[in-house]
């Protein structure tokens, strides 16, 4: 009994010790450092185009689920720009801006757009030292978030703060192309290389492909 208690105060000084962790007074991190600030042992941020944002105020991304869960203190540029919510598709680096379309472009505008004018950027990663994301930042001026493009319909009600996640399967309506208005089909998969839905739809032999923008889940 008396070596149980000794080890259970050795673990309280050694976790009590663990503080917090701060945001570096520099404003510099590494997708190494970047880890500690998933809103567990730090602050929530993540990295969007090279520079660092303080989402704990976010509703929408919450600890250990659903956005949070992928990118809590990691980088999630490539993952925005490809619309893509595969873990492993975070913290990728082996991609340059000129291997994105105008779509996926556009969709990386709006969502720099969207995180660094609600959220504050407290920092910058030292991995993109050197990258120019001018081209996005100059776009993003035009943007509305997540790249819907700057005018809307009256009709069209104001997104949400975070988009649906959509998965393979999921049946969604497609709006705002004349042939397939109001149509709805099964979701299969996004062409990354299209920056497009493909969408199965009754008495088409092929998919549907529809821009993310088009689309809305039922």
């Amino acid at each position: 009994l008396l070596g149980s208690a000794s080890l259970l105060a050795f673990l309280w000084r050694r976790l009590s010790s663990k503080s917090p962790a701060k945001l570096p007074s520099d404003g510099l991190f590494s997708l190494e450092s970047l880890k500690r600030f998933n809103g567990v042992t730090g602050p929530m941020c993540m990295g969007v185009c090279g520079k660092v944002v303080d989402v704990s105020s976010s509703e929408n991304i919450t600890v250990g689920q659903g956005y949070g869960k992928l990118w809590a203190g990691r980088d999630a540029t490539y993952s925005l720009a490809t619309l893509s919510l595969k873990p492993e598709d975070a913290n990728i680096l082996n991609y340059t801006l000129d291997q994105f379309d105008k779509e996926q472009q556009k969709a990386l505008a709006g969502w720099y757009k969207h995180f660094t004018s609600k959220y504050p950027v407290v920092g910058r990663l030292k991995e993109y030292d050197g990258w120019d994301f001018s081209s996005i930042e100059k776009q993003a001026e035009n943007e509305t978030p997540f790249g819907a493009g700057k005018k809307e319909e009256k009709a069209t009600p104001p997104p949400a703060e975070e988009p649906v996640a959509l998965r393979p399967g999921d049946t969604v309506r497609i709006q705002g192309v004349a042939e397939f208005e109001g149509v709805e089909g099964k979701l299969k998969t996004f062409l990354a290389e299209e920056g497009k839905f493909a969408i199965e739809v009754d008495g088409k032999e092929d998919p549907v492909l529809v821009k993310p923008s088009n689309i809305s889940k039922v």
